[in-house]
């Protein structure tokens, strides 16, 4: 018996080298949980454009958007899993959403084999060219004197972009109204047109208007300054530590996708990573270069998950069915 399983064990692990070998032997499809034209959609492409050079295979972009990440990410999860059906989680999908809805129809960790992951980035507190605040500290003291009359915007319900707001207005102690949009571009709308008087936003599309007279970006989250734009303040330095709600994409395939090609993945993925012209456009894009292997990203997706379900906690936000 002990022999036969020993041969049992060596039959397989010769199927897996051999499946590795061949792999990928016909397209790979990548799902986007996001529409068409988001960050997340254009670093993507950006990656896919690149691997196929590695893989000698086409990678194909498929954007399943809705539900908050719900309907691609269980797309995936539900999936054959030979590596040639991939997800683009992020913390939205893979670590926010496990801590602020009581059903998923996908676990983040149970149902997923991480891959690598590709970068990471800080929102912007972004205003209305029209307040009248050059700073963070003159943003707070003008809000607590309208105390009542002004709200704040984020890019959807349950999103990085609320928490941020909510623990911003909890510990500046601003009594602001929330107000949840339908994703980035309707919040971005009514922040130009000054319905909302501030909202946590992705940083390169802050820019973009920013530099256009449109918005003001008073601070990034979190701890450090960010390459595309040193000369803004953070919200630590602004003394607001715990305002910290980073994101990051990372790669993921269906749980039971074999070892080896995981690893040809990751491979092949790192070297993408490593290409200057790559990194150059990611940064322009608004967000930080930031791979790591399979084994790190399984590690981080976890400590992430953990950590949204503090911050989540901190606000008072009560888990949606």
């Amino acid at each position: 018996m002990f022999r036969h399983a020993i041969l049992t064990i060596s039959c397989l692990l010769a199927a897996t080298a051999a499946q590795a070998e061949t792999y990928p032997s016909r397209p790979i499809t990548l799902v986007v949980p996001g529409p068409a034209g988001g960050t997340p959609d254009v670093v993507a492409r950006m990656v896919a454009d690149k691997l196929r050079a590695r893989l000698g295979q086409p990678v194909i972009i498929e954007n399943k958007a809705g539900a908050n990440g719900f309907i691609g990410s269980a797309a995936v999860a539900k999936a054959p899993a030979d590596g040639y059906t991939l997800l683009m989680g992020f913390a939205q999908t893979m670590a926010v959403n496990p801590v602020t809805f009581k059903k998923l129809p996908y676990d983040p960790v149970k149902d997923f084999t991480a891959v690598a992951r590709l970068v990471d980035f800080e929102l912007a507190l972004a205003t209305p060219a029209s307040v009248p605040a050059a700073s963070l500290g003159e943003l707070v003291s003008w809000l607590r004197a309208g105390r009542g009359k002004y709200s704040y915007g984020s890019f959807g319900a349950a999103s990085p972009s609320q928490f941020a707001g909510d623990m911003f207005n909890r510990k500046a102690q601003l009594d602001m109204q929330h107000v949840p949009y339908k994703g980035s571009a309707p919040l971005v709308t009514d922040l130009v047109g000054g319905q909302v008087q501030f909202g946590f936003v992705v940083l390169q599309v802050a820019q973009q208007l920013a530099q256009g007279g449109k918005l003001k970006i008073l601070a990034v989250t979190g701890a450090r300054r960010q390459p595309a734009a040193p000369e803004v303040p953070t919200m630590t330095e602004a003394g607001y530590p715990d305002v910290n709600a980073t994101g990051w994409y990372g790669l993921y395939a269906p749980q039971g996708t074999p070892a080896a090609v995981v690893n040809k993945l990751d491979e092949a993925v790192g070297q993408v990573m490593k290409d200057p012209e790559v990194q150059r456009k990611l940064v322009e894009q608004g967000v930080n270069p930031a791979y790591a292997g399979h084994d790190a990203l399984a590690g981080y997706t976890r400590s992430e998950i953990a950590r949204w379900r503090d911050i989540v906690a901190q606000t008072g936000f009560s888990a949606q069915d």
